[in-house]
């Protein structure tokens, strides 16, 4: 008798279908609000509804709904093979912290953390465990763009025109044990956390330590002249490039430094589908997942063996010189 090995086991099975699909939805950039206790919605969606605790989602209007298989297969439209590869790639560490950010009007003040008397669970996480360079960290310090909070996490904070706080996102100091991140409560998606330039570029990046990552990775590699903005999505959607864009009318060239991963892939393809015909579209993808992991790999190799670049061999050297 002939038998055939089945793709997956019980157990990915199993662990899959635990994804809350509130974090998934958040991960991949959708905007969620909250309608009653039990349940949110995604606006735009026509009667797609999620069960406040993640579990499950209907789609009233087209008849459909499930749990976070099928969330994916007809959200991202992906085979049930296909979705399950997709969630199995996901770990809990880069799922966001669900905090319902209401995407209206009557969004409520955004409140920033209480500080902590301290920085230095802040320095020994980012300095230590993620090898970004100690200059740039003492720098974002004094510019107010990060900071320690009572519960020993790292503050990343967005400013709008105003110089007011806007935005705020949260990763955990923890290297052991429960660690989370997650945006502050009301905190506002199209105010990115932002490191200023004076040149036509700005580079996008999913996450805040991907960006100061970057700029560690810039000294490393010897590349003192660098004048572009840097900007953080908090995610893969686009709200805060559009309003950065909106702002600064001198910027002519966007480059896309999103994850290496299929939904970095798929966010790139759709921001140079939605800005290409206006800006010119470069992409510098990471050769790892992202650029804090290329980051804690140039860190552990002998720096005197690192050959000196220019800024543009380091970015074609490594990434799609144009997004055709």
């Amino acid at each position: 008798m002939r038998t055939t090995q089945k793709k997956f086991t019980e157990e990915q099975i199993e662990k899959v279908n635990h994804i809350n699909i509130i974090s998934y939805a958040q991960s991949k950039g959708y905007s969620l609000e909250r309608i009653s206790k039990s349940s949110y919605k995604i606006p735009g969606y026509g009667g797609l509804f999620i069960n406040s605790d993640g579990s499950k989602w209907n789609w009233f209007s087209k008849d459909v709904g499930g749990g976070t298989i099928q969330f994916v297969m007809e959200m991202e439209g992906k085979s049930w093979v296909d979705a399950v590869k997709e969630l199995l790639g996901i770990t809990q560490d880069e799922l966001p912290l669900i905090s319902m950010v209401k995407e209206d009007k009557h969004r409520g003040e955004m409140r920033l953390p209480e500080k902590n008397d301290t920085y230095k669970h802040l320095f020994a996480y980012l300095i230590k465990s993620r090898r970004i360079d100690q200059d740039i960290v003492t720098e974002f310090v004094d510019r107010k763009l990060i900071y320690e909070d009572k519960y020993r996490n790292c503050v990343f904070v967005g400013y709008n025109n105003n110089q007011e706080p806007a935005y705020a996102s949260l990763r955990s100091t923890r290297t052991i044990g429960d660690s989370f991140r997650g945006d502050v409560r009301n905190s506002d998606k199209s105010i990115p956390f932002h490191y200023p330039g004076s040149g036509s570029t700005v580079c996008v990046f999913e996450a805040s330590i991907d960006l100061m990552s970057y700029l560690s990775l810039l000294r490393i590699h010897g590349i003192e002249e660098f004048n572009h903005a840097l900007i953080s999505l908090g995610g893969v959607s686009d709200k805060g490039l559009q309003s950065f864009l909106n702002q600064h009318n001198d910027i002519d060239t966007i480059m896309l430094c999103l994850d290496n991963d299929q939904a970095g892939h798929d966010a790139c393809s759709k921001i140079n589908e939605r800005y290409g015909s206006k800006y010119k579209m470069l992409r510098h993808k990471p050769k790892n997942k992202d650029f804090n992991e290329d980051l804690i790999n140039a860190a552990e190799e002998d720096r005197t063996l690192v050959a000196r670049e220019s800024l543009e061999d380091y970015i074609n050297s490594e990434a799609d010189a144009e997004i055709s």
